[in-house]
């Protein structure tokens, strides 16, 4: 069956919605509102992950879709965040604070090239390196998590810059290592297994997007430990020699 030919106009869609929100989030931080911004970042998010499925489904995934998508993220999942964690808490560290986040806006880059080159065309079951959007959300994240009465009541005398400057430079290097990170879930609604996990996911999404600003810094970076411990485990498994050998 040949699909409209409008339905590749799709993805771009979702794509350009991404990239809108990744400059607005910029534009919200020149303008002060630093919560807007970080909003604007899970929103693009949130699209970013429509998009690769709308081309998935529709059959309509192309070189240029994945090339325009890859541009889109770094604007969204790398600039913006960095311009975010630039006037959250470097700008008042000194002159060169900011190579800070340059270093992390370059390895986002970075991160996404790879990414274009390895790319085979079918969806990936796991990424090498830690993917840009989980990066962007455990930066992000850290902004309204910071204000929430739980982080107030636990970390009151917590300094949180010199813990900001490791986290970020942390993530950048996860980005560009060869770190495996599980890529989202596929479920297929053929099957009741696969009808129960789409709802389980859909259920936490949606727990998730409503409490975003207590949940998704410690989610953020559950997924970030689970990606490191396995990889660190299987590489220690590996090393043990063969007793058959």
């Amino acid at each position: 069956m040949r699909l409209p030919r409008k339905t590749f106009l799709l993805p771009s869609a979702f794509t350009a919605g991404n990239i809108l929100c990744g400059f607005y989030s910029v534009v919200s931080v020149m303008r002060g509102d630093l919560l807007l911004a970080c909003w604007l970042i899970v929103v693009a998010g949130v699209l970013d992950f429509i998009d690769g499925k709308v081309a998935m489904f529709s059959r309509t995934e192309s070189r240029f879709g994945i090339e325009l998508d890859s541009l889109a993220d770094v604007i969204s999942f790398s600039i913006a965040p960095g311009v975010i964690m630039y006037q959250f808490f470097l700008k008042d560290r000194g002159d060169w604070s900011w190579l800070v986040s340059f270093i992390f806006v370059l390895c986002g880059a970075l991160r996404l090239a790879r990414f274009n080159v390895e790319t085979k065309g079918a969806e990936k079951t796991k990424f090498k390196g830690l993917p840009t959007p989980m990066a962007a959300a455990a930066v992000i994240s850290f902004v309204p998590f910071s204000n929430t009465t739980h982080f107030q009541t636990l970390f009151y005398d917590f300094d949180y810059n010199r813990f900001l400057v490791l986290m970020l430079l942390a993530l950048a290097l996860l980005m560009v290592s060869n770190v495996e990170y599980p890529a989202a879930p596929r479920f297929t609604l053929r099957t009741i297994k696969g009808v129960v996990g789409f709802i389980a996911f859909v259920v936490f999404s949606l727990i998730l997007l409503n409490y975003w600003e207590l949940l998704l810094f410690p989610v953020s970076f559950l997924y970030i430990f689970y990606g490191l411990g396995r990889s660190l485990v299987l590489g220690a498994v590996s090393r043990i020699p063969d007793k058959n050998q």
